[in-house]
């Protein structure tokens, strides 16, 4: 149910505040104890920098210590190898070499460590070859290259050098001849620094080296013939112990009397504050009252601050009671505002819902009810789920989850199940409720019923389908055009008709034929001027071929959608209409020059006859006189014959009344009997006749004396359109498949407007006097039919009049 307003449940008020004399206590303890804190930390701070400095001081001196031990032991190193370096043992070494296992080698193995310092020792003579070491050498080459280099340098400095082991001093005490004061030999020695070290995390470096901040450095004091070294040890301050404790029980007494002084100002502040707080306490009492009960009036006193105590309070309870009156006001504006509210809600058709921020649906408008006949007041927060069809409900959940996340409005339509069981669409939308900081506290949701509007589009989107259906059936497309601003609105269909599909009337413009457009223009103009109806049928350009269209253009001038006026209008693509008149026409003159021509061809076999017929009616006729005239007549009924049977064979083919008696033969056979055939007549007019047959057998699937009648036809028309003396080639080979046959003339040819109905009915090129034999035009005609029935083609080419002409037959050959 929706909440009433200005009230919250008692489940979820939040926990009173402490009160404001305990408040003032702890604000006092907290502070008394901040203050001893503060001054006990500095003290603590003084304490430990007066320490810090001690440790300091201790470390430094420490460090200064092994620093020293360090020289020591160098010294003492350095003093006994001099020692050795200056014994006669040595000496004696460099003159008896048999003695050096009895006495020398013995000595040096005493000399493997100096103050506990391991030592590596060698005896060499002047060229730096060794002769004996302390049994703990470990001398590479670099090593050796190092102490020739001093040999003969003379230089008897230490240096420091990187080895396998880490850094290592070495150095070299020279044996020199008295005299001359050169090397006679060398006792050369290592040490490795590691050994040198007093603590394990000690280490050395060169004085000029820089140190870390944390480290604590001592020079080492080097004897007087190491000090070019100037080695510098330091170590890790935080590796040094503490010589000072930290004195805990001085801090923990310290913080004894801090608590105890904390706890003694808390409770004579919380006393104080006891007294100080009593009329608040009663107001305090007064605010927790209300709210209690109806709320009460504007008017009423029973809930009304009482003005008592001391002039704070009195004053605050006054701004209390001002604050309570306008809260009343509110209160009783809010309340008429939510009735109007429920009473919209629950007066309106569309299904009207509230949820919590979270989602929680907490209210349905009576009309939500009514169309999903559940009970009000009956449904939990969840129930809303059950009156939705299963298999949508995972779509809406979650386009209901995505706004909840989002905060954002959402709109959607689905099925809901209404008080009769049947599913209904509903278009719900759904947006938030935020506060002044933007937080969402409320979810207003609507829904409509738009199932007879879904139905009402449905049968809208089948009728514009079944009009733009028989539109394009019909080849025709609808606008509507604005005289004013030009803007055309058109069906969907208006590019099968224009080629293009345009918005505004200059751009239709273009595509009308330049000697239609002004027509148009005129027609237009007109019915803007005198209003009615206008039909005409210009031709057009199409914009996507550029082919010629004929147009049934019909136009209205009414009223639009809006009321304004404007021009209703319908094309009609009539030009296979046109076409048809055309070619209709074409026709019905073919066939009036059919039909002069036949009485022409009729008639001139006819006078031979007549002559014959009179030439017999004469008494002195003798038998040989008769028989050249009975040959006359015979030639002129073949003649006729020969017509008529032309006649009968495309009538035949065309009503598709003929049959080839297909089977394999040899095209060879077939072309030379063609044109054995058309010999007389390329005699007669002396022609040269070229024929180049093929080079090998060529086999196709067909009727003899139909193909025999095909290339015939084509010979004997290359005769009779070619001035006499001319040339005719024909050629029969195989490309790929096909078997390809040529007829190739030097002729009359054939024109350009001539050449693409060369193969219909009745179609004939200019008669000329040296073309007498004619035809009826059925030839070539009857040669494509012919050709088509055994699944071949025929294709006609000319450059042009005069530049004769060529004609391809293409037969399938049969495989293998």
């Amino acid at each position: 149910m929706l909440r009433q307003f200005g009230k919250t449940p008692a489940a979820t008020r939040a926990a009173p505040p402490a009160s404001l004399s305990r408040r003032f206590a702890i604000a006092a303890a907290i502070l008394t104890a901040c203050a001893v804190l503060l001054i006990s930390i500095v003290s603590f701070w003084l304490i430990d920098r007066q320490r810090e400095q001690a440790n300091a001081l201790l470390q430094q001196r420490e460090v200064a210590f092994h620093a020293t031990t360090v020289g020591t032991n160098l010294e003492a190193l350095t003093t006994r190898l001099a020692e050795v370096a200056n014994s006669p043992i040595l000496a004696n070494a460099l003159v008896d070499s048999a003695g050096k296992e009895t006495y020398l080698r013995p000595y040096l193995h005493g000399l493997r460590q100096i103050n506990g310092i391991p030592l590596q020792l060698m005896f060499t003579d002047f060229e730096g070859v060794a002769i004996a070491d302390n049994g703990a050498a470990g001398f590479n080459a670099d090593d050796v290259a190092w102490l020739r280099q001093r040999i003969d340098s003379g230089d008897e400095r230490a240096a420091l050098r990187t080895g396998p082991q880490g850094q290592e001093l070495i150095g070299v005490n020279l044996l020199r001849y008295s005299r001359t004061r050169t090397p006679e030999g060398a006792l050369v020695y290592k040490v490795r620094l590691a050994d040198l070290k007093p603590v394990q995390w000690a280490a050395f470096r060169h004085l000029g080296g820089a140190g870390h901040a944390r480290e604590i450095d001592a020079a080492v004091p080097l004897p007087a013939g190491l000090r070019h070294l100037g080695l510098v040890l330091h170590e890790d301050e935080r590796r040094l112990a503490a010589p000072m404790v930290v004195p805990g029980p001085q801090y923990l007494a310290i913080l004894a009397i801090t608590a105890l002084l904390a706890l003694v100002v808390f409770l004579l502040a919380s006393r104080l504050a006891h007294g100080l707080t009593g009329d608040l306490r009663r107001l305090e009492a007064f605010s927790g009252s209300l709210g209690d009960g109806d709320g009460g009036t504007a008017s009423g006193d029973a809930q009304r601050a009482p003005l008592a105590g001391s002039r704070e309070v009195v004053s605050l309870a006054g701004a209390i009671n001002r604050m309570l009156d306008r809260l009343y006001e509110q209160h009783a504006r809010l309340e008429a505002e939510r009735r109007r509210f429920l009473q919209l809600s629950n007066n309106i058709p569309q299904l009207v819902w509230m949820a919590d921020a979270d989602g929680t649906i907490t209210w349905f408008n009576q009309r939500w009810y009514e169309f999903t006949g559940a009970a009000p007041g009956t449904l939990a927060p969840h129930d809303w789920r059950e009156f939705h069809d299963p298999a949508v409900l995972p779509q809406v959940a979650q386009r209901w989850n995505e706004a909840l996340a989002t905060g954002n409005t959402a709109q959607m339509t689905f099925p809901l199940r209404g008080a009769d069981g049947a599913y209904r669409s509903i278009f719900a939308s759904v947006a938030p409720l935020r506060d002044p900081g933007g937080k969402i506290v409320q979810w207003f949701g609507t829904g409509t019923d738009v199932s007879e509007l879904e139905r009402a589009e449905s049968a809208l989107r089948y009728s514009e389908d079944r009009l733009r259906q028989g539109l394009v059936a019909a080849h025709m497309a609808v606008w509507e055009r604005d005289p004013c601003t030009g803007a055309v609105s058109f069906s969907a269909n208006l590019h099968s008709v224009f080629g293009k599909d345009w918005h505004n009337v200059s751009e239709v413009w273009e595509l009308y034929h330049p000697e239609d457009r002004q027509m148009v223009l005129d027609c237009h103009a007109q019915v803007m001027r005198d209003g009615g109806d206008y039909h005409l049928t210009p031709r057009i350009l199409r914009a996507d071929d550029g082919s010629v269209a004929w147009i049934d253009l019909r136009g209205h001038l009414g009223p639009g959608i809006d009321g304004r006026t404007v021009v209703h209008a319908v094309a009609i693509d009539i030009t296979e209409r046109k076409r048809a008149e055309e070619a209709l026409r074409l026709a019905d003159r073919r066939k009036d020059e059919f039909l002069a021509m036949l009485a022409h061809e009729l008639r001139n076999p006819l006078a031979p006859i007549a002559s014959a017929a009179d030439m017999l009616r004469i008494a002195y006729a003798n038998e040989a006189r008769i028989k050249q005239i009975s040959e006359i007549v015979a030639r002129q009924v073949a003649h006729m014959r020969h017509l008529v049977d032309d006649l009968l064979d495309v009538s035949r083919v065309t009503r598709g009344l003929v049959t080839v008696a297909r089977k394999p033969l040899d095209l060879g056979r077939v072309l030379n009997e063609a044109v054995e055939q058309s010999r007389p007549l390329v005699d007669a007019r002396r022609h040269v006749l070229s024929v180049a047959p093929p080079s090998g057998p060529l086999t196709v699937d067909g009727d003899h004396t139909r193909l025999v009648q095909v290339v015939a036809n084509l010979v004997t028309n290359a005769a009779k359109y070619t001035p006499e003396g001319g040339r005719i080639d024909v050629t029969l080979a195989a490309e790929d498949t096909q078997a390809v046959l040529t007829v190739h003339d030097n002729g009359s040819g054939i024109g350009p407007d001539l050449l693409p109905v060369v193969f219909d009915l009745f179609t004939q090129g200019t008669r000329t006097l040296d073309r007498a034999q004619g035809g009826l035009g059925l030839g070539l005609a009857l040669v494509r039919k012919l050709v088509e029935l055994h699944g071949g083609t025929v294709t006609a080419a000319s450059p042009g009049p005069g530049h004769g002409s060529t004609f391809t037959v293409r037969l399938p050959l049969l495989a293998g």
